[in-house]
Parts: structure tokens; C-alpha cells; sequence
């Protein structure tokens, strides 16, 4: 399956005209070989193919709304691409692997790319990527488990025009900073916030929400290890409960450019002192990335979040929701997000309170990490 997004410009259209007209040329011969095949020809196939999806969104949210006795609240949301217009040159890749062939994730492309000739092989990060996703045998890419899937998201062409490779190191160095554009997102919140049950009381949270933002890559590895559990023992894992062997695991590589909010903290009605509650905290031209400090190798500048999500069994619940009749030790299931670990750098040149708009100054945070956490999650 492969769906074209819409040209954006001149270069992405030569390419994606010469792509399409080569899809159209062997149409006629897919049609052809189209057969039905029975399971155990398709076990002998799994994973000899996969699926591509190429992807173009726009989306708009009137409002969201969680209800419990109150509710919290969501409104005005949208996402576009910077200066508006689609989402697009995303590209999905989805394989379910046979346990000993290389499935294209993380920046293997870029280290594909290099070898074709489009960005420099001995640039820092593109010689890393090279060194950490070869196959040995002139391929990019990683082995899972007999029966993994793999969810593999990317840009469509790496932000390079694949019909006019680079004569030079400059035109290289261009192309890896298209590379580092190709995907461009901006996500944009009107007001956060909370209601009451009879919807006549409202308090803004946050107003003003808007994230300028670069994709590297993310990928879904859904592990297939059965339908086991063990306890958690394992840095970042949960302790004192029982997760699930078969898990998910996600990986997103992204940069932030520019993170703007207005408003936080305008809680009303409390027992705090107003003072407090409504400092009227204002953040401008924040960003979140990976250029400087020690951890910079084969991050591309990009920022990284990776976690892990399974089923959760033998939680305690609280102490209201205990029941005598069920016997004071009964536990309750839940899902646990373990194994988180994140890594930018922080930016804030931009913090001010109140409504002066007078900044108390600038905030840098370098080597930024959070590691072995985990959260389990249940009803109460």
C-alpha cells in the first residue's frame, strides 16, 4: 500500500513523479501475480515484505474532554505543518520480522543514504549511524525477535532529491540539514484547564499552547515473548509487581524550535495564597534538542524519549478502594509505561510572571536526562 503526499516543491516533485511512475510501471505485473495463499504458505513468507504507508494529516480539535466527578479539559487544537498547511513526507513502515533479517529503525536511512552517495560518510553522527546499523553484508538496519513487529516512521525522502546526488561536501552538508527539516509539525492548544460538574465553573490552566517541532524518527517495537509475567527486577522496571514478558516498546527522536505557553498556574478558589496559584507563568522561544554537552554522538541534534509499555498485575489498589469483602490483600491489574529514559538539552530564554512580559532572565539546561523510571498506572 502507498499513498503520495501532495508536492511541496520543485525538487520532491521530480522525485516523486520518477517514484510513481515507477510504481505505475509494475502495476500491471503486482495485478498479475495477485493470488490467495493458505496459512502455511504464508508462514514461509512472514516478513519477506512489508507494508510502506506515506502519510499527509491536517487535524483540528473543537474540544477534548476527560470526566470524572469534574473534568479537565481541552480546546482549540490543532495540527499543521510550520506556517500551516499539512503534515506530510512522513512515510510508516510496517514488518513483522522472521528473527534474522534487518528491519530499517532508527536512522539506519541515513546510513543508507551515506552509502548512496548523498551525505558525507565521515561526518560524525552519518559515520555513527553507518558503523551502528550495517548488516555487514552493504545493508542498514537491526534484527528483533521471531514474530516482532516493527513500526518504522520516518520522512519519505530524507529531505534530499534522490534524482540529483551532491558533487561536493557542502552540497552534503546541505542535504543533512534538509534531512534534519524534512518533517516539520506544529501543534497548537487554545486553553487547558479544568470544569465543574455543573459546567458553570471554568479555570484556565494554560492558554496559548503552541510547539513548533522537527521529527527524526519514532518506532513501535511490539516484542512478542508470549503471554507470560515476571516480577520486575530489571533497572527501570517496576518493583513489587508482576509485568507483562510481551511488551511495547517506543523510541521518538525529535527536535523543538520553538515552545511557547501563556498562563500556567491560574488555579482559583484555593486554600493557597493567590500569590501562588497564579503566578501567571509565561514561557517564549523555549526549545528542546540535543546539540550540546557530552551525549551528542548519533543524535543528528535531536532530542530522545525512549519507554516501554506492558501489562501490570498485583498492584495494590488504595486505601478507598479496598474491599473487606474481597479481603484487605486484594491486588488490581494496570498498565505500566518502565524503562523511561529521556535525553535533550533545554533551553529557556524566555521566563517571565505576571503580565509585564519582563523576563527574570535566561535558563539552560545541557545534558538533560531521566533514566530507569517507571509508572504504573490503575483504576481507583
Amino acid at each position: 500500500m502507498m499513498l503520495f503526499s501532495k508536492v511541496r516543491n520543485s525538487r520532491k516533485h521530480n522525485a516523486r513523479i520518477a517514484l510513481f511512475s515507477c510504481c505505475l510501471g509494475i502495476a500491471n505485473v503486482a495485478n498479475a501475480e495477485l493470488k490467495l495463499i493458505d496459512d502455511d504458505s504464508l508462514d514461509r513468507i512472514v516478513a519477506k515484505a512489508g507494508l510502506t504507508i506515506d502519510i499527509e494529516t491536517q487535524v483540528t480539535i473543537g474540544e477534548i474532554e476527560y470526566v470524572d466527578a469534574g473534568s479537565m479539559v481541552w480546546k482549540d487544537i490543532s495540527l499543521t505543518g510550520i506556517g500551516g498547511g499539512l503534515v506530510d513526507n512522513i512515510r510508516a513502515k510496517v514488518d513483522i520480522t522472521d528473527g534474522s533479517e534487518y528491519i530499517p529503525v532508527g536512522f539506519s536511512e541515513v546510513a543508507q543514504y551515506a552509502d548512496m552517495g548523498y551525505f558525507d560518510t565521515n561526518e560524525t553522527d552519518v559515520a555513527w549511524a553507518i558503523s551502528e546499523y550495517s548488516d555487514g553484508s552493504g545493508g542498514y538496519g537491526k534484527q528483533f525477535g521471531d514474530g516482532d513487529a516493527v513500526i518504522h516512521v520516518t520522512s519519505v525522502d530524507m529531505g534530499v532529491d534522490i534524482m540529483a546526488p551532491p558533487s561536493n561536501l557542502t552540497e552534503m552538508a546541505a542535504n543533512l540539514d534538509s534531512y534534519k527539516h524534512a518533517v516539520d509539525l506544529h501543534y497548537q492548544e487554545g486553553m487547558y484547564g479544568l470544569r465543574s460538574t455543573d459546567g458553570l465553573t471554568e479555570t484556565a490552566i494554560s492558554e496559548n499552547f503552541s510547539v513548533q517541532a522537527y521529527l527524526g524518527y519514532f518506532d513501535i517495537i511490539l516484542k512478542n515473548n508470549g503471554n507470560g509475567t515476571h516480577e520486575g527486577s530489571s533497572p527501570g522496571e517496576p518493583k513489587g509487581i508482576r509485568i507483562g514478558d510481551s511488551y511495547i516498546g517506543l523510541d521518538v527522536k525529535f527536535r523543538v524550535d520553538d515552545l511557547d505557553i501563556d498562563r500556567t498556574s491560574n488555579a482559583t478558589n484555593t486554600f493557597i495564597p493567590r500569590e501562588v496559584t497564579n503566578p501567571g507563568l509565561t514561557l517564549r522561544d523555549m526549545r528542546i534538542h540535543n546539540m550540546r554537552g557530552n551525549d551528542t554522538l548519533g543524535s543528528f541534534g535531536f532530542a530522545s524519549i525512549e519507554s516501554k509499555m506492558a501489562s501490570a498485575e498485583g498492584i495494590l489498589p488504595t486505601v478507598a478502594n479496598l474491599d473487606p469483602s474481597q479481603g484487605l490483600g486484594q491486588l488490581v491489574d494496570g498498565q505500566a509505561i518502565y524503562d523511561i529514559n529521556v535525553k535533550w538539552d533545554w533551553d529557556l530564554p524566555h521566563v517571565s510572571f505576571g503580565d509585564t512580559g519582563m523576563s527574570i532572565g535566561q535558563v539552560y539546561f545541557t545534558d538533560f536526562k531521566i533514566h530507569d523510571t517507571s509508572i504504573v498506572m490503575s483504576a481507583h
